[in-house]
C-alpha cells in the first residue's frame, strides 16, 4: 500500500516500424506528415493531429480557396471560422450574458429577439437563456405581436410573460429596475411610435393614461395618426433615458441600430458619448425589405458589406432619394448581424458600422430544396459564419 508510487517512464522501443500504425486501429496508417506517436499525448496535440489528418485526406489546403477566391457562399460552415477567435460574448461561452431588446414589438426587434432565443439554446454563443433575452416594451400589446412572429418564423418559439418588461420611457429609474443584472442591450435610434393606453397595474397613474409604444423599426398595422409630426424630441428623450438607465444598471455594452427614420444621427452618438458607455452603432443607407415568408432556417441571404468607422465619427443622415437606388437589405439579415456582433466584436471598444448589401451575392442555406435532408436544429442562424468572417476582418 504505497501511497507515493514511483512513476516509471518506459521508452518506446527503437525497433519501431518505418511507417507506424495508429495505436487504436491496426490497419490505419498515420496521416501524412506525422512520423511518430508518443505515448503521452495532450489534447492540443490531438486537435492539431486531427486538423492535419483532415488536410491530408482531402488532398488540399482546407483553409484556402482556389485562385484566391473567397469562401463559397453556399457553405453552411467554413473550416477557417475555427481560427477566427471571437472577442465578444462567444469568447467565453461559459460566462452567459443576458441581453435586453428595446422596442421588441417592432419586426426588426422581434427578429433580433428570436435569433437571441435560438442562440441562447446552443452552447458556444455566450448568450444566456432562462430570463434572457428580455423584451423591453411600453405596453402589453407588444406581447401578442412578438409571439405571432416567433411562432411562424422561429418554429413555434414563444415569449412568456417572464421575458417581457413594460417600462415608463419617461422614468430612468423605472427602466433601470427592469434591465438590472443584464449585460448588454439592443436599442434603436428613431422608433416607430404608436399611441397606446398604459397597461393596467403597471405604471399608470389613472385608468386612462396614454403612452407611446415604441417599435424597432416598425410594426405592420401600427396607427401613427396620434403622433406629433415633429417627434424628434420624443425620440431623443426615449433614447437618452434608455441609455442612462442601462449605464446606471451596470450594462456593459450597447448595440444601437440607426433606423431609416433617423434624421439627426449625431444626436444619438453624442448621447452615447456623454453617458460614457461602449457601443456598436450600426447604420445603413440601403432601403430595408422584409421577407414575408421568412423562417429562421433561411438564415443569412446576402454577404453584407460592412465598413468600420472610428467611434465619434461625424455622421450625416442618408439621402433617401439616392438610397432608393441601392440594393435592399433584408431586415432578417440585419437582425442576424446585430446578434453576431454581440458574439464576435469586443465589448470593450466602441465603433460605427456602415452596412450595405453586396450585389449579386445571394446566399442560400438550402432550406426548402426538394428532397433536402438538411437539419438546422444546431444552428441559431444558418450561414452566420459569413457574418463571422465579415466582422472578424474589421
Amino acid at each position: 500500500h504505497n501511497h507515493n508510487p514511483k512513476i516509471t517512464n518506459y521508452p518506446i522501443p527503437s525497433s519501431q516500424p518505418s511507417n507506424p500504425k495508429h495505436p487504436l486501429a491496426d490497419d490505419c496508417p498515420l496521416p501524412q506528415g506525422i512520423s511518430s506517436i508518443n505515448t503521452m499525448v495532450s489534447a492540443r496535440s490531438l486537435f492539431s493531429a486531427s486538423i492535419a489528418s483532415l488536410m491530408a485526406l482531402s488532398g488540399a489546403d482546407a483553409f484556402s480557396t482556389p485562385r484566391g477566391h473567397s469562401v463559397a457562399v453556399d457553405m453552411r460552415r467554413t473550416s477557417s471560422s475555427l481560427f477566427m477567435e471571437p472577442k465578444g460574448c462567444a469568447a467565453k461561452p461559459f460566462e452567459k450574458k443576458k441581453i435586453a431588446v428595446f422596442g421588441a414589438g417592432g419586426y426588426l426587434g422581434t427578429t433580433v429577439f428570436g435569433f437571441l432565443q435560438r442562440a441562447a439554446s446552443l452552447y458556444g454563443t455566450g448568450i444566456a437563456a432562462g430570463s434572457s433575452p428580455r423584451a423591453i416594451c411600453a405596453t402589453a400589446s407588444s406581447s401578442g405581436t412578438i409571439n405571432k412572429v416567433l411562432g411562424t418564423a422561429f418554429k413555434l418559439a414563444f415569449m412568456g410573460e417572464d421575458l417581457i418588461r413594460l417600462v415608463d420611457t419617461s422614468d430612468v429609474a423605472h427602466i433601470e429596475e427592469r434591465v438590472k443584472g443584464f449585460d448588454a442591450a439592443v436599442l434603436g435610434t428613431t422608433y416607430q411610435l404608436e399611441r397606446r393606453t398604459v397597461t393596467l397595474n403597471t405604471y399608470e397613474k389613472t385608468p386612462n393614461d396614454k403612452t407611446f409604444e415604441f417599435y424597432l423599426d416598425e410594426r405592420y398595422g401600427a396607427w401613427e395618426t396620434d403622433v406629433p409630426s415633429n417627434d424628434s424630441d420624443i425620440h431623443t428623450s426615449i433614447f437618452r433615458n434608455s441609455v442612462r438607465a442601462c449605464v446606471e444598471a451596470g450594462v456593459s455594452h450597447l448595440v444601437v441600430m440607426e433606423t431609416p427614420r433617423t434624421v439627426r444621427p449625431m444626436d444619438f452618438l453624442n448621447i452615447l458619448k456623454e453617458e460614457d458607455i461602449t457601443y456598436t452603432y450600426i447604420r445603413t443607407g440601403s432601403p430595408l425589405k422584409k421577407d414575408i415568408t421568412f423562417a429562421f432556417e433561411k438564415g443569412v441571404t446576402n454577404k453584407l458589406g460592412v465598413v468600420r468607422h472610428p467611434a465619434g465619427s461625424s455622421l450625416t443622415s442618408f439621402d433617401t432619394q439616392k438610397s432608393e437606388n441601392e440594393p435592399a437589405i433584408a431586415r432578417e439579415d440585419l437582425a442576424a448581424l446585430i446578434v453576431q456582433s454581440l458574439m464576435t466584436l469586443d465589448w470593450g471598444e466602441s465603433r460605427v458600422l456602415e452596412v450595405s448589401a453586396t450585389p449579386g451575392s445571394t446566399i442560400s442555406s438550402g432550406y426548402g430544396a426538394k428532397r433536402s435532408k438538411l437539419r438546422f436544429d444546431k444552428d441559431w442562424c444558418p450561414n452566420s459564419d459569413i457574418l463571422v468572417g465579415v466582422l472578424s476582418a474589421l
